[in-house]
C-alpha cells in the first residue's frame, strides 16, 4: 500500500511529492498522461494503477473539479486538496455527496507565476504557512493526516475556518494578482522604453505571467471577498491621480496626500513577513555588482555559504545584454558585516556598506 496518493501532478502536486522524497511512498495520478510522465522522471513519486491501496488522497486540481475528483476517489482512505479557495469546494463536495468526514480542505501559501511539473520545488513549502481548512464534519484522522503531510513537506500548519481563509487570501494572495495584472495591462498599452525597466518593475509584475484561467477561476469563486479590496485599491490611485493632477498643473501644489501615500505604503510593506514572524525590515541587504557572465549568482552563493553567511532571500537585478548586474543578498544585521567583509575578501565587488 502506498503511503499518499497525489490527483494533479501540475506545479502543487508535483511539488508535494519532490517534498516527500525518502519519506512517504508516494504514487501519481492525472487526467493528463504527460504531466505524470514528466512528474515520475522528476522523481515525485510513481505512476498509480488504479488498483494499489493508498493510505492517505491528496487532491490538486482545480477548485471547481476538485468535488468530482474526491467522489471518484477509492473508498477507504482520508483525503485532503489544496484549493486556492475553500468555501465554494466545501459547498460543492456537499452539493456532490461525499462523506465529509474523510476530507480536510488546505491550501499551502507557496507557488510560482509558472506551472506544471516542470516548475515544480522540493523547497516551495519549506517554512510557508499550509492552511489547514478542517470542515466541521472532518474527522479527526483526516485532519491529522493533512497536518502530517504539510509538515513533512516542511511547511507549518496554521488551522482556520474556510470563511476565514478566503478572506485572507483575498487580502495576500488575489488582491496582489490583480494589482500586478493591472501594471501589466498598463505596460502592454504603452509605447514606453520597456528596455528600461529595473527591478522595481520586474517584482511588481512577476505573478502578472499567471495562467489567466487558472486565475479567472479562482477570482469568480472568491470574486465577493476580493471586490471590496480592488475597489480600495482603485480609490487610492484615483486619489493618487488627482494630487498629481494638481502637482502637474502646479509645481507649488501641496504634495502631501502624495506623500501620505507612500508613507502608508511603507507601514504596509513592513508588515509583509519574509517568514514566519519575520520582515524585511528584520534583515539587511548585501549587494554585489557582478559581470554579465554564466556562475555569478552561484559563485556568490558559495563565497558567502563559506563564510558561514546564512542568506535569507536572494534578489537578482539582471537584464539581458546589460553588462553588470546586482545580487542582493538579505542576511541578518548582525552578519552584514561579516557577509561584506567576507565577499569583499572573495574577491566580488560589495556595494555600499
Amino acid at each position: 500500500m502506498a503511503d499518499l496518493l497525489v490527483v494533479g501532478t501540475g506545479l502543487i502536486g508535483t511539488s508535494v511529492g519532490l517534498a516527500l522524497r525518502g519519506s512517504y511512498d508516494v504514487v501519481l495520478a492525472d487526467p493528463d498522461p504527460a504531466a505524470v510522465e514528466v512528474a515520475v522522471e522528476r522523481g515525485a513519486g510513481r505512476r498509480w494503477d488504479g488498483v494499489e491501496e493508498v493510505g492517505h488522497c491528496l487532491v490538486a486540481a482545480p477548485p471547481s473539479a476538485v468535488a468530482a475528483v474526491v467522489a471518484g476517489l477509492p473508498e477507504g482512505p482520508t483525503v485532503s486538496h489544496v484549493a486556492s479557495v475553500q468555501r465554494a469546494v466545501h459547498a460543492d463536495l456537499v452539493a456532490a455527496g461525499v462523506p465529509r468526514e474523510r476530507v480536510c480542505g488546505s491550501h499551502p501559501m507557496a507557488g510560482k507565476e509558472q506551472s506544471g511539473p516542470a516548475a515544480a520545488s522540493a523547497t516551495l513549502f519549506v517554512g510557508r504557512p499550509w492552511v489547514l481548512c478542517p470542515s466541521a464534519s472532518t474527522s479527526p484522522a483526516a485532519l491529522a493526516a493533512t497536518r502530517r503531510v504539510a509538515e513533512a513537506c516542511g511547511a507549518e500548519p496554521v488551522e482556520m475556518t474556510a470563511e476565514e481563509h478566503d478572506v485572507a487570501v483575498a487580502l495576500v494572495s488575489h488582491l496582489p494578482q490583480i494589482a500586478a495584472s493591472a501594471v501589466a495591462a498598463v505596460l502592454a498599452g504603452s509605447s514606453g522604453r520597456l528596455d528600461l525597466a529595473g527591478p522595481g518593475l520586474q517584482d511588481t509584475t512577476r505573478v502578472a505571467a499567471s495562467d489567466p484561467r487558472l486565475w479567472v477561476e479562482v477570482l469568480r469563486q472568491n470574486a465577493a471577498a476580493v471586490a471590496p479590496l480592488v475597489r480600495a485599491l482603485g480609490e487610492e490611485l484615483a486619489t493618487a491621480a488627482e494630487s498629481l493632477e494638481r502637482l502637474a498643473a502646479d509645481a507649488a501644489a501641496d504634495a502631501l496626500a502624495v506623500e501620505d501615500l507612500l508613507v502608508r505604503g511603507n507601514r504596509g510593506r513592513a508588515l509583509v513577513p519574509r517568514k514566519r514572524g519575520e520582515h524585511d525590515r528584520d534583515f539587511v541587504l548585501v549587494s554585489v555588482a557582478v559581470s554579465d557572465e554564466p556562475g555569478q549568482l552561484a559563485g556568490v552563493l558559495v563565497s558567502a555559504a563559506d563564510a558561514g553567511i546564512n542568506v535569507e532571500d536572494v534578489r537578482v537585478e539582471h537584464l539581458p545584454g546589460r553588462p553588470t548586474g546586482v545580487i542582493e543578498l538579505l542576511v541578518h544585521p548582525d552578519s552584514a558585516g561579516g557577509a561584506r567583509r567576507a565577499l569583499a575578501a572573495a574577491g566580488w565587488t560589495v556595494v555600499g556598506g
